[in-house]
């Protein structure tokens, strides 16, 4: 196997390096962005802590990000996993439903 990235890959890095979230921070910042893969058939799973838990503005941002990632050339369906928040749960369901 290569070790250069496919082209799923560079599309999905590229989308979040262009993300800022709602509150003027990077996507892609380490306190936000704590993991991303992207399987062999094109499924991206991101997991996300948002900076602003509480925030109504977050959650409409996740919900775009999710779909600008559907979007993407060879991407097959994208979940955004949040964690590190209370009631993340509901949080991921409300994003991926």
């Amino acid at each position: 196997m290569s070790d250069r990235p496919s082209p799923i890959h560079r599309a999905v890095a590229r989308a979040l390096r262009t993300r800022i979230d709602p509150h003027g921070k990077p996507i892609v910042d380490p306190s936000i962005l704590k993991g991303v893969e992207i399987d062999e058939s094109g499924i991206v799973e991101l997991w996300i802590r948002p900076n602003h838990p509480h925030c109504p503005c977050c959650l409409d941002y996740l919900i775009d990000l999710r779909s600008s990632l559907k979007g993407q050339s060879g991407v097959l369906a994208c979940h955004i996993e949040i964690v590190g928040i209370p009631d993340s749960g509901r949080w991921t369901a409300a994003i991926n439903e």
